[in-house]
């Protein structure tokens, strides 16, 4: 690939990613204070200084580590971005490796991931932090360890080695698959689905007992459980869902792939980005000028809260997407062309 097309790839990811990011840092950094009104807006202050401070870092994908101990995020869950920026940028060291040298791509991806849990495991010893932050009594483990990279690339390079096989011997397997009665399929495919999905609940839901002890009890997950959740969970939800796309890419999906596979996900899913940045600013903006205490039950309130901020979500990320994201799209698109 020559530089110009080098320079493509990263300038695309950063215009495409930025822009709507840009007008979400205005809305809820130096905006939502004029709009918002009510007893808990006070809870504002800690995002408005973080926008205030430190905007900049957002916008060169660095708010994951500057601040170095982030109390509040602007733009709060776009500490994310940062990684998958980081990560995007050094993307090709590992898809060249594997191109080139598969067996040293292999390698050096397992590496990194090994090297990941190993730097999960000793920041989970030595602090003595819990498994997540929402089963943990040290209120510090956002910082030190759930938004950092080191400890975020190991889902990536997961990613990575599986759109390598794809590419390796997905045709291979297709073919091998269409040979396949239909009976052989389902006995194939279905205990690897159910397999993949145990695994999967168990990484959602296996906290469960652990979250009521720190709420209820105060009591702290013992240092055994926090590092094998800690080290584990990311590789074992990775590695699951990858294995199901697999399946679906394969022709081992069946409903599942029929149903993942639906055009009318296509519209939701190009507004899906502007859903990202604008759906906790909308959530924290409606508790906030609530006059009421807000109680998880009975789910009736719950659930009309749930529906009503979905269509805020999507109605203001139509608004973002046509208005930013598109355009700027557009403009990208006409300039490669020339």
């Amino acid at each position: 690939m020559g530089a110009t097309k080098w320079v493509a790839y990263y300038l695309h990811r950063y215009l495409r990613l930025t822009a709507p990011y840009l007008i979400a840092v205005l809305i809820e950094g130096f905006m939502y204070r004029q709009w918002v009104t009510g007893p808990l807006t006070f809870f504002l202050e800690g995002p408005d200084k973080a926008c205030r401070d430190y905007w900049w870092a957002g916008l060169l994908y660095i708010n994951n580590l500057v601040p170095w101990k982030a109390d509040e995020v602007c733009v709060g869950q776009t500490w994310y971005l940062s990684n998958d920026m980081q990560f995007y940028i050094i993307a090709p060291v590992f898809i060249v490796l594997l191109f080139w040298k598969p067996l040293a791509g292999i390698i050096t991806s397992i590496g990194v991931i090994l090297c990941s849990v190993v730097t999960t495991t000793v920041i989970t010893y030595h602090y003595e932090l819990g498994p997540a932050g929402s089963a943990d009594l040290n209120v510090d483990n956002f910082w030190l360890l759930y938004n950092k990279p080191w400890i975020r690339i190991k889902a990536y390079q997961v990613g990575i080695l599986g759109g390598w096989i794809y590419w390796k011997y997905g045709q291979a397997l297709q073919d091998r698959v269409k040979r396949m009665p239909e009976w052989k399929k389902v006995l194939v495919a279905s205990p690897i689905w159910v397999a993949t999905c145990a695994v999967q609940w168990a990484v959602v839901f296996g906290l469960y007992n652990d979250i009521k002890k720190v709420r209820l009890d105060n009591l702290q997950p013992s240092v055994a459980d926090s590092i094998s959740y800690g080290s584990l969970a990311r590789i074992a939800w990775s590695l699951s869902l990858t294995i199901q796309i697999l399946l679906c890419q394969s022709g081992l999906g069946g409903f599942i792939n029929s149903i993942l596979s639906w055009n009318g996900w296509l519209v939701l899913a190009r507004l899906t980005y502007s859903v990202y940045l604008l759906h906790l600013g909308l959530m924290r903006i409606v508790g906030l000028m609530s006059r009421h205490a807000f109680y998880f039950h009975p789910d009736f309130e719950l659930g009309i809260w749930y529906l009503g901020l979905m269509m805020m979500s999507y109605l203001s990320a139509a608004l973002l997407y046509v208005c930013v994201e598109q355009p700027v799209a557009f403009l990208e698109a006409l300039t490669y062309r020339k």
